[in-house]
């Protein structure tokens, strides 16, 4: 019965300890898992964003470029516009010079010249005005479109900085998983083993208590039939049987 209580208490202590040694490991282990799982899943996120940014960037050039290509364009018809107001604008000179210098037959055709001069200057001047007003337009948003880019950029750059500590840190999880899963795994099965032989060895001394307790109540009833003292009975039994030796 001794011997029974002491194995009892030993396997009792070393679940114990065992089991504070199994949650210790098995907290890390969830620690590494989840380090495990959030560096892969921002590594996920991360190329995920990185592909976005890139197709962001991808349409902020395609519609810079565009811009480009107008404002190159607008420049090239403000300047063609300009030499043609040029010519016109020479043309009213020599006209009006005619129309107050010239023959009677000369001034009648000067002046309808510089009506139609006129004419061609003031849409030469409105055409002029709408170009400047496209460029200052295109201007904005080409600057607007720069910034934009820029923005992306940094973005994306920011993102390539990032992935080598994510990388990192899914390694630092897997290595320790796979130190530390091992180790969990094998207290948990000696924790196990602890367990049942701590229940095997209690169950015994719950078998013997039993077998105590009916021993007492056997006496107990004894001892209201009969009047005797079971205990002392058995001492004397004890007593008779050294005696005899």
């Amino acid at each position: 019965m001794g011997s029974l209580e002491a194995l009892s208490k030993s396997y009792g202590i070393k679940k114990a300890e065992v089991s504070k040694l199994r949650k210790q490991v098995e907290n890390k282990l969830k620690e590494s898992i989840s380090k495990k799982r959030r560096s892969s899943s921002g590594l996920v996120a991360l190329d995920k964003k990185k592909e976005d940014l890139t197709r962001t960037k991808d349409h902020a050039v395609q519609v810079l470029n565009q811009h480009l290509s107008q404002k190159a364009s607008i420049e090239r018809l403000k300047i063609a516009a300009e030499e043609r107001l040029k010519h016109e604008e020479n043309a009213k000179d020599e006209a009006k010079q005619q129309s107050e210098y010239g023959a009677p037959e000369e001034k009648i055709n000067a002046v309808q010249r510089l009506k139609y001069v006129d004419e061609k200057i003031a849409e030469l001047h409105a055409e002029l005005k709408e170009r400047e007003s496209n460029q200052i337009r295109l201007e904005k948003e080409i600057e607007s479109t720069e910034k934009e880019k820029a923005k992306i950029e940094e973005q994306l750059k920011k993102q390539i900085h990032a992935k080598p500590a994510l990388v990192e840190q899914l390694k630092v999880g897997t290595k320790e998983e796979a130190i530390l899963r091992p180790r969990f795994e094998s207290l948990q099965k000696i924790e196990t083993q602890v367990s049942a032989a701590l229940s095997i060895v209690q169950k015994k001394l719950a078998i013997i208590a039993a077998q105590k307790r009916k021993r007492i109540s056997n006496c107990s009833s004894e001892k209201k039939e009969n009047g005797s003292n079971c205990s002392s009975e058995k001492k004397e039994k004890r007593t008779n049987k050294q005696k005899t030796y």
